[in-house]
């Protein structure tokens, strides 16, 4: 009998723990028990020793917060993430779904481009194919254009004086190149075509438990497949794609409408 109360105790306590991890913020006692649907003393009986070992700890007032051992033991976890294995189920949903060649990139600060981490090639013969471990422009595509409009500033200004002409195409830079980056940022996804290529390709930013920017994760497809009305089904889809792999890894934000796009 004393083993089934202390393993529904600890149980519970675990469910406290996650519930605490998805908070945005302090919270009060009340609110956690509401949450997980508990009376407030027995939430207060099972923090206890949680505020003890420092898993939570005292906010202003009569709120509380995770702790500082609780942010601790959740960034060397996070530090030892393999994200392209986190990502590989993610990554085979969208193929999937749209059997076009899906891809994780990460960001390389040092070069100010993206490499590709991990990559399911599309089934059809006729391909956009994408190499593991190549590198990309932050300039050109989807994928590294979802990167370059969530740097930091300086870091955007940084890469966008690196534009050349387009690796494949050979193509000048487009001059509103700024103005596609703010589009970017506001319907949280990249949408890149190139007929004179047969290119075209959907991608959205992936970001860390501090919301900084880790790199992105899209679908590529030739031009002639990845039709105009294709891009915001596919866009909704990858856009919950690297939210899904961002909360993962501990960040929480908010998903753009898909109406109103227009590229």
């Amino acid at each position: 009998m004393s083993e089934g109360r202390d393993r529904g105790s600890g149980l519970r306590t675990i469910a406290l723990l996650k519930l605490v991890a998805e908070c945005e913020g302090p919270f009060t006692l009340g609110e956690l028990a509401s949450k997980a649907l508990l009376p407030p003393s027995s939430v207060h009986r099972l923090l206890q020793p949680l505020v003890r070992e420092g898993l939570v700890e005292r906010a202003a007032g009569q709120s509380y917060q995770a702790g500082s051992e609780f942010l601790r033991i959740a960034s060397l976890v996070i530090r030892h993430v393999d994200v392209g294995r986190l990502a590989r189920p993610i990554l085979q949903r969208l193929w999937e779904q749209w059997e076009e060649t899906s891809s994780l990139c990460l960001y390389k600060p040092d070069t100010q481009r993206a490499i590709v981490v991990e990559t399911i090639q599309t089934p059809h013969p006729l391909r956009f194919v994408i190499e593991p471990f190549s590198e990309l422009s932050l300039s050109w595509g989807s994928l590294g254009r979802s990167i370059l409009a969530f740097l930091p500033p300086d870091d955007a200004t940084s890469a966008l004086r690196r534009i050349g002409p387009g690796p494949l195409s050979g193509l000048p830079p487009p001059e509103d190149m700024e103005t596609i980056v703010q589009d970017i940022r506001t319907w949280g996804f990249a949408h890149y075509r190139d007929e004179t290529i047969d290119a075209a390709g959907v991608a959205a930013p992936v970001f860390r438990a501090d919301g900084t920017i880790l790199g992105s994760l899209g679908v590529t497809a030739p031009a002639r497949r990845l039709t105009a009305d294709r891009v915001s089904e596919i866009a909704d889809t990858v856009m919950a794609a690297a939210e899904e792999l961002s909360r993962m890894l501990g960040h929480v934000r908010q998903v753009a409408s898909s109406a109103g796009r227009r590229r």
